[in-house]
C-alpha cells in the first residue's frame, strides 16, 4: 500500500463512521419528532452525511492521480496537473490563502525529481537570474541593474523583464530575455499566466540559476512554483511606499512566505517603513538604491560637450512623463511654458533616449539624445521630474535642486506621498496641480532657493543600497549551494566531490 494510501485511508473510514452516525440521529428524529424545525435541520444533517465523504473520496482520487504523474518524473505535466487544480479550486470559490498551500503542497512532491533533471550540469548554469514585472519604464530594471552592478566580477548573470522598455538595455553588458505582459497584449491572466509559467520554466531550464531575483508588487505565481519546484530560493526587492489602501489588501504582502524565500526593501529617502511580510521571513532593509554611482557621473564640461550644450549657460532639465511635451494638454507642456514665464534665466532641456521616435520639439526646448539621464546631470542646474521611487532618490543623492510631479494614477507607488515627505525636508519642490507647479516653478526660478537647497543636500549621505542588496543577495547565493559541499572519503584517505 502506498505512502498516500496508509496516510489518508484511517482519515476516510473515521468520516465514514461519524458519516453513518449522524445518518442514523437524523432517521431517528424524522421518524419520532413532530417539531418541523427538528425535522428540517434532521434532514440537512442526513443530506450532508451523504455529501461529504464523497467529497472526501473525489479529493483523494484527484490527489492519486497527481502522485501518481509525480511518479513520472513530468514536471510539465505535473504543472500543467497544478494549473488544472487551480482552476478548479477558482471555480468553486476557495480562499486564495488555501489554494497557495494545497498547491505548494503538491508541487514539493515532485521537487526531487525536477532538481535532479535541473543540476545536470550545474557549473554551467546561471549565478543570479533577475526579474522585473510588467511596465512601460525601466524603474524595475533600474533597481535590480543597480544590485548586479555590484555583484563580484565574474559572476553570471542574465534578466528577465516584461517592460517595453527593454531595448533601452541594449549597452548594459547583460543578456536581456523579454516576455510581453498580459497588458502589452491584451491578454486576461487566465490566458496570460499559463503561458508565462510554461515560458519560465523552459527558461529556468535552459540557464540553470542558482537564485532568482524579482522585482515588482505581485509576484506571479509561474515563478514561485517553478522555482519552488527546482528548489531554487526567490528574492523578491519589494520597493516601500505602498498606497495605504493597497498595502492593506495586498496578501502577499503581509503573507511573503507563500510566495517567496527572501524579502529585500530598499529605502527611501522620503522616509523609512517597518513592513510586516508575515511569519517565516525576517525582511532584509537596505539604504536607498540608484542605478547611476556618484563615481558614474560626468564633470559639467565634460557631460555639456557629449550633449552640444553651453557650458556658460543655465538649464533645467524635464523628465516628464504624462504624454507628449508638444500636446497642450500635457504637465510637461505646462511645465515649459511656466519655466518661459517664470525662471527665463533657465534653458529647458529634454533628455530622450537614443531609441526614442524622432518627435516635433517645440519652441524654446533644447532636445538631446542620452542614456541614463542621470551620468550628465552636472550639465543642469535644476531639474522637473515624476515622483517616482528612482527618479526622486537620484535627484536627491545626486544633489540637484528639483521639482517632483507625483503621478496620482500609480496602482501602487503613492508618488504623492513620497513628494510631500521629501518636500517637508527641504529636499525639493512638489508639483501638485496647475497652482502647485506654477509656485514651484516661481521657488525653482529663485537662485537663492536653490543654492540654499543644493547645501540641504549636500548633507544626505552618499546610498548605499545597491551594494548591501548586493552582499545580501551574494551571501543567499551562496547558502544555496551548500549542497556541492558533499564529498565521499575513500579508503586511501583521497577526498573527492559527489
Amino acid at each position: 500500500m502506498s505512502e498516500t494510501r496508509r496516510t489518508r485511508l484511517p482519515k476516510f473510514v473515521l468520516l465514514l463512521v461519524i458519516s453513518a452516525c449522524i445518518l442514523f440521529a437524523g432517521v431517528i428524529i424524522v421518524l419520532f419528532t413532530d417539531s418541523p424545525v427538528a425535522t428540517a435541520l434532521a434532514a440537512m444533517g442526513v443530506l450532508g452525511a451523504w455529501f461529504v465523504p464523497v467529497l472526501f473520496a473525489v479529493r483523494y482520487r484527484d490527489r492519486a492521480k497527481l502522485v501518481q504523474l509525480a511518479s513520472k518524473a513530468d514536471v510539465s505535466a505535473v504543472i500543467a496537473k497544478v494549473e488544472e487544480a487551480r482552476a478548479k479550486e477558482s471555480r468553486h470559490e476557495y480562499h486564495q490563502e488555501r489554494s497557495l498551500e494545497r498547491i505548494e503542497d503538491e508541487l514539493r512532491q515532485v521537487h526531487v525529481l525536477s532538481t535532479t533533471e535541473l543540476d545536470q550540469n550545474e557549473t554551467s548554469g546561471l549565478d543570479v537570474l533577475f526579474v522585473t514585472s510588467n511596465g512601460a519604464g525601466l524603474g524595475h530594471i533600474s533597481r535590480l541593474y543597480a544590485i548586479a552592478k555590484h555583484l563580484p566580477v565574474g559572476r553570471k548573470i542574465e534578466f528577465l523583464t516584461m517592460s517595453t522598455a527593454y531595448e533601452r538595455m541594449a549597452g548594459s553588458g547583460f543578456t536581456f530575455h523579454y516576455f510581453p505582459s498580459g497588458d502589452a497584449v491584451e491578454e486576461p491572466p487566465e490566458t496570460w499566466n499559463p503561458i508565462f509559467r510554461r515560458y519560465f520554466l523552459s527558461l529556468v531550464r535552459q540557464v540553470r540559476p542558482r537564485l532568482v531575483v524579482f522585482d515588482g508588487t505581485w509576484v506571479y505565481m509561474g515563478i514561485t512554483d517553478v522555482c519552488r519546484a527546482f528548489g531554487i530560493p526567490l528574492v523578491w526587492v519589494q520597493r516601500g511606499l505602498w498606497k495605504r489602501e493597497v498595502d492593506e489588501t495586498s496578501t502577499q504582502r503581509h503573507h511573503a512566505k507563500s510566495v517567496v524565500d527572501h524579502v529585500i526593501i530598499p529605502g527611501d529617502f522620503a522616509g523609512s517603513e517597518i513592513v510586516d511580510v508575515g511569519r517565516g521571513i525576517e525582511p532584509h532593509y537596505v539604504a536607498p538604491i540608484v542605478m547611476t554611482d556618484p563615481h558614474d557621473l560626468l564633470d559639467r564640461e565634460a557631460a555639456c560637450q557629449l550633449l552640444g550644450l553651453d557650458p556658460a549657460n543655465r538649464y533645467v532639465v524635464l523628465n516628464l512623463g504624462g504624454g507628449s511635451i508638444s500636446d497642450p494638454d500635457s504637465i510637461a507642456f505646462e511645465t515649459l511654458k511656466l519655466i518661459h514665464e517664470s525662471a527665463d534665466d533657465l534653458t529647458p532641456v529634454q533628455v530622450v533616449s537614443p531609441l526614442a521616435e524622432p518627435s516635433v520639439c517645440p519652441p524654446g526646448l533644447t532636445q538631446v539624445s542620452a542614456y541614463p539621464v542621470m551620468k550628465f546631470v552636472r550639465a543642469f542646474d535644476a531639474m522637473v521630474t515624476a515622483a517616482g521611487y528612482n527618479s526622486a532618490q537620484e535627484a536627491v543623492c545626486m544633489r540637484i535642486p528639483s521639482i517632483l510631479v507625483p503621478n496620482v494614477n500609480t496602482i501602487t507607488d503613492d508618488q504623492a506621498r513620497r513628494a510631500r515627505q521629501l518636500a517637508d525636508q527641504g529636499l525639493c519642490w512638489v508639483a501638485e496641480g496647475t497652482d502647485g507647479l506654477r509656485t514651484a516653478v516661481e521657488q525653482l526660478a529663485d537662485i537663492d532657493r536653490r543654492l540654499a537647497m543644493r547645501e540641504r543636500l549636500a548633507n544626505i549621505a552618499a546610498p548605499t543600497g545597491a551594494s548591501e542588496a548586493a552582499v545580501i543577495v551574494e551571501d543567499i547565493g551562496k547558502h544555496s549551494g551548500w549542497q556541492r559541499r558533499a564529498a565521499t572519503l575513500d579508503s586511501q584517505n583521497k577526498q573527492r566531490a559527489q
